[in-house]
């Protein structure tokens, strides 16, 4: 290959700006989600129960409506816009296949991170290992039009939100059918297998909910002794990305990385659509999605957000089950909408601190994971904090990535990770200063977490 046909990153000033914003917005979002699972030793990342008007509720609250799993999507919606980015050169005319070697290289580097994540991080809900999976999938749709974009990322979307909705059913009527089991046990009288399964479901779905100080003083020390903190990691992440609950995980990254590709096509991610086309998508996406998300809230508030039988219903459960996709993509695209709109208005002036974050979004997602982890684990203070605490912790965490990420770039194009991630990619191990090639929006946009 002659060294004009090689791909390489471009310098720092063609940097699409809105996509750095948006990604800065995510990186610190995305903490706000993974933080109680980091910091808390209960099963569920909620505040502790009965459930009471106080801060700690009330941040639950508004990080459930808002932030829970938007985050995510956000960073979804910017893969699928970064891989059509790095693979441009492979369109047009006189298209390259050397681009594709490049997207596959760091696929694989995305994974090999992942793993770098829970077995040396120790943070085991990392998402880098599914993206790069689901980065090899997308390229079966680089050349699509938008609308088969959104028509292919639809249709898994749905399929996902049945699912949903038949495991919340089935979830439902176990733990209804546990209120009779447990009346014949109570009774003497012989229990089926179906019977005795309620009958555990209830019992393990308590012990989440109100988890007994023997168990809580199990998880402390779990996590804060080097041996089991790794092998509960290696549970927690094997869990989650070789179970069969990986396979869903993946189908929600795809679809909703597919409609990022169509959104990039449309210039909507990078700023370049109408001021009415930004209005519509926050009317359109805060409105739905709220609303969806508002009702589901107010329902499950019926049981105290606890595991009350008597209070609960399978339609409610089919219901928070099946439209809780449509709420997250909807309340992504409101969020969308709001943040360039506000940041092509100079709301936020240049964003400079934000737009760094986003421009070392992996290396800032490694730090969130090395600093929580030296805290809760490390220093032992896992479980000590309530769950607005952890909201401040995450906030002192965004200033320290930050000032971090300002005066790193004062000096390299990059961040460190994604240097690496670069090199993999690219086969380039020298190291990039200001003024030299740096990483393109391509790569930054699409490497990142849960």
């Amino acid at each position: 290959m002659s060294v004009l046909n090689q791909p390489a990153p471009v310098q720092p000033e063609r940097r699409i700006e809105t996509l750095d914003f948006l990604r800065g917005v995510a990186i610190c979002g995305i903490l706000l989600m993974n933080i109680p699972y980091m910091g808390r030793l209960t099963e569920r990342p909620a505040p502790d129960l009965p459930a009471r008007w106080d801060l700690n509720w009330i941040s639950w609250g508004i990080q459930d409506l808002f932030f829970e799993g938007t985050m995510r999507g956000l960073f979804e919606l910017l893969f699928g816009a970064g891989m059509l980015l790095m693979l441009r050169s492979a369109e047009g005319e006189n298209p390259q296949a050397a681009p594709f070697d490049v997207w596959a290289r760091r696929c694989l580097a995305l994974m090999f991170l992942g793993l770098v994540q829970w077995a040396v991080f120790l943070w085991p809900g990392e998402i880098l290992w599914s993206y790069g999976i689901c980065g090899l999938f997308l390229l079966a749709f680089r050349t699509a039009r938008p609308r088969t974009l959104i028509i292919a990322g639809t249709l898994m979307l749905t399929v996902l939100s049945a699912n949903y909705a038949m495991y919340s059913k089935s979830r439902a009527e176990l733990l209804q059918a546990s209120v009779p089991a447990a009346a014949a046990a109570a009774a003497n009288k012989p229990l089926t297998p179906e019977q005795k399964k309620a009958i555990q479901a209830y019992e393990t779905a308590r012990e989440a909910n109100h988890p007994s100080p023997a168990s809580i003083a199990s998880a402390k020390a779990e996590r804060t002794h080097l041996s089991s903190l790794f092998q509960w990691s290696a549970g927690f992440w094997t869990q989650y990305n070789i179970s069969a609950l990986g396979w869903i995980l993946l189908l929600e990254g795809i679809g909703t990385m597919l409609l990022g590709m169509a959104l990039f096509r449309l210039g909507i991610l990078t700023g370049a659509a109408s001021r009415a086309t930004y209005v519509w998508l926050m009317l359109i996406g805060y409105g739905g999605g709220l609303a969806i998300r508002i009702v589901a809230l107010v329902l499950t508030a019926r049981t105290g957000f606890d595991v009350d039988v008597s209070a609960s219903a399978v339609s409610v459960a089919v219901f928070s089950g099946g439209s809780y996709n449509l709420g997250r993509i909807l309340v992504t695209l409101g969020h969308v909408g709001a943040l360039v709109a506000a940041f092509r208005s100079g709301w936020f002036g240049r964003a400079a601190t934000v737009r760094a974050l986003g421009r070392m979004a992996l290396t800032t997602y490694s730090l969130q994971s090395i600093l929580t982890s030296s805290l809760f684990y490390g220093l032992g203070y896992v479980g000590a904090f309530s769950f607005a605490e952890l909201m401040g912790i995450a906030a002192a965490i965004w200033i320290v990535t930050a000032i971090f990420c300002r005066l790193w770039l004062r000096g390299f194009a990059m961040g460190p990770a994604e240097y690496v991630l670069r090199a993999i990619a690219y086969g380039r191990w020298s190291v990039p200063r200001n003024g030299a090639p740096a990483l393109t929006p391509a790569l930054s946009a699409s490497a990142i977490p849960r």
